[in-house]
């Protein structure tokens, strides 16, 4: 029988009593207190990010008796910043620092421009656990220029004095090998100047690579070999974001020295399985993993000899499984021990495997870092990324199933307020992409709002990814059609069945959900008293035109553009009529725009536009500029930012389905 043990010291509670504290914007906006935590091969240390006054400290914690030891301190008034920690060995370790400097030029693959005269410059460092013997690694390379950023691309778990890292020298992007004692380099091997980072076997040979499309349009895998030889396509993205790649994803190197774990869409299969695929071949083999409802990408890997400890999928919880029965007790144990309130994934583990760093998340269960003592079955939490945050003012979410009105069968994440009963003033949420998915975990805007009286839906729609390729490939052209129907479906459920006031119900979003929030507002007009559209599209010809213009007719970007949105020369009618801004006279009431000012993805004149519209059409409309170095969300923005976001919502939902709101009568 698997035990647990209660932790060494105390963990927070998991019960919730009634009646919930309301907080502010700033509460559900506070900088995380701890985040990329990393556990030492002995499984003796937790090295940690963690929030100090006016920047973040680089911790060593004895996660047994809690001492803790900061040994380096990032101040964000010199614009630095901590990204990330890994273990070499029991005694040293790396980190990397991110600094924002001001330049003026061509950027390169190698800088990530943040403004016309800012660069983000990344730089590692290798450290000794007592914070001595600080080296910088490049320091001695002749690229090392203060423009030069690198990464950390293998940390060669069989070499005591080398890692693998990877940055752009004359050639392009170049491998090196680097003593984390000196910083000393030598080069492997030469790639492109697209290519953005390599993946190695156990043997420290690079076996697959990445590289960039151009104008951000996708990017390609390419495989060998670890005998070498030429590089080969392995596969073509044709789309933006990694994240939303259900096709063919690497994971981690295999145990065999031509082995990958990817997570991929077979040919003709209709989820994603996990497989170790094989470099020299290009085969993917049979699934070692799948799941038959959803699609599996979650795999936990023991890194001393590189096999699969326990696969996940996630449809609406992560469902995980291992082959090995011990292992499983111990993944079940996990999820009793969170009362089934929480998932968990895997940060790593010690050499022998009995030591695991688990994060812990859920609505009412902000990320948490624990070690788990697998030998007893003891968990004991090292730190929490909200400590300030009651957890009496969180509420737990639910999923809710219902029916399109062709009869699919949908489901979403309902929360609400942990106080009070139905029928609640209501807010609709739907998610960004739009080939994307929300997840159970803990949400900061869905929590703030679900604190301040509103219950929250995130309907999972058609075109939603995670539920099979038919479910996502059903959104293909339809914004403001299909993908939008479902979503009204899903509103009208929660009027049947008591958990939405019908009038007190706004739709709010982020990029596409900005979109649907917009399109809910032209489309059906007598269905919310309000909407809010964040870094949300309004014309849909003119986002077509832009990609055009941008990445070129014949580009690969346009391609999948023209496949999942439209073509102006094949369904024009359609986009305009799906078009918000092309239908402002049927909107009637107040819309909320806010928009990040140097956003690349959605542009800002989307929203601008559609400000302008509502103006000449004599409309109520709220226009909202996050100034700064403020990008797509959530990328450049600081608490502050997010912190107003909240603000704007809360006043403008206050006025119109809050206690400030002048209630109209009863509709039908």
């Amino acid at each position: 029988m698997l035990r647990f043990v209660l932790a060494v010291f105390a963990v927070f509670a998991l019960a919730q009593p009634a009646v919930a504290q309301r907080l502010s914007a700033a509460d559900f906006t506070q900088g995380a207190s701890m985040r990329a935590a990393s556990i030492s091969p002995d499984g003796n240390f937790v090295a940690a990010i963690q929030g100090v006054d006016g920047g973040e400290a680089l911790v060593i914690i004895d996660w047994r008796t809690r001492r803790a030891q900061a040994i380096q301190v990032a101040r964000y008034d010199r614009s630095l910043f901590l990204d990330g920690v890994a273990w070499k060995n029991d005694n040293r370790l790396l980190f990397w620092v991110r600094q924002r400097i001001t330049q003026f030029g061509q950027s390169t693959g190698s800088r990530q421009r943040s403004d016309a005269g800012e660069v983000d410059v990344v730089r590692i460092f290798g450290v000794n656990r007592d914070g001595t013997n600080l080296t910088q690694l490049f320091e001695n390379n002749r690229l090392a220029l203060d423009t030069l950023s690198v990464r950390l691309i293998d940390g060669l778990r069989n070499d005591p004095d080398n890692v693998l890292m990877g940055t752009w020298g004359q050639a392009g992007f170049t491998l090196y090998r680097v003593n984390v004692n000196t910083g000393r380099t030598s080069a492997v091997e030469d790639a492109a100047w697209e290519t953005s980072g390599m993946l190695v076997n156990r043997e420290g040979r690079a076996i697959m690579r990445l590289d960039a499309l151009p104008y951000n349009s996708g990017y390609r895998y390419y495989r060998r070999p670890a005998s070498g030889g030429r590089w080969i396509v392995a596969h073509e993205v044709r789309r933006g974001e990694r994240s939303q790649n259900r096709d063919f994803l690497p994971i981690a190197a295999g145990p065999g020295p031509n082995q990958v774990y990817v997570a991929a869409r077979a040919e003709g299969e209709e989820y994603q399985a996990i497989y170790l695929y094989d470099t020299s071949t290009g085969e993917l083999g049979a699934p070692i993993y799948s799941h038959p409802h959803a699609d599996a990408a979650i795999a936990w890997i023991n890194a001393e000899d590189n096999s699969l400890l326990i696969s996940c999928a996630e449809i609406r919880r992560f469902e995980c499984r291992s082959s090995d029965s011990a292992m499983q007790r111990h993944f079940s144990g996990l999820a009793n021990y969170f009362e089934n309130r929480a998932d968990f994934s895997f940060g790593g583990s010690s050499a022998n495997g009995q030591f695991w760093l688990v994060t812990a998340d859920g609505p009412t269960v902000p990320p948490t870092f624990y070690v788990y003592d697998v030998a007893n079955a003891q968990i004991s939490v090292v730190g929490q990324t909200f400590p300030n945050l009651p957890r009496t003012a969180l509420a737990d979410t639910v999923t809710v199933d219902y029916a399109s009105r062709d009869g699919t069968a949908l489901w979403g994440y309902l929360t609400t307020p942990t106080s009070g009963s139905g029928p609640y003033p209501t807010v609709i949420m739907p998610h960004g992409g739009p080939q994307s998915r929300d997840s159970y975990g803990y949400d900061f805007m869905v929590q703030f709002l679900v604190n301040h009286g509103y219950a929250v839906f995130q309907p999972n729609f058609r075109g939603s990814e995670g539920s099979g390729r038919s479910f996502a490939h059903a959104g293909y052209r339809q914004w403001g059609g299909v993908m939008q129907n479902d979503i009204t479906d899903g509103v009208e459920h929660l009027i049947t069945t008591g958990v939405a006031d019908r009038d007190r119900i706004c739709i709010a979003g982020i990029s596409y959900g900005g979109y649907a929030a917009l399109a809910g507002a032209a489309l059906t007009p007598d269905l919310y008293r309000c909407a809010i559209s964040i870094a949300g599209l309004s014309d849909l010809p003119e986002l077509i035109d832009t990609e055009r213009s941008d990445a070129g007719r014949r580009s690969a970007l346009y391609a999948w553009v023209q496949e999942t949105v439209g073509d102006p020369g094949e369904n024009t009618e359609q986009l305009i009529a799906a078009s918000p801004r092309r239908q402002v006279e049927r909107i009637t009431i107040p819309i909320l725009l806010i928009h990040g000012e140097k956003d690349e993805t959605a542009l800002p004149a989307q929203s601008e536009r559609m400000r302008d519209a509502l103006r000449r059409a004599g409309k109520s409309v709220r226009y909202v500029e996050i100034e700064g170095n403020v990008y797509h969300p959530w990328n450049g923005w600081w608490t502050h930012h997010q912190r107003r976001l909240l603000e704007e919502m809360d006043a403008f939902l206050d006025a119109n389905i809050g206690a400030g709101a002048q209630q109209p009568s009863t509709r039908p």
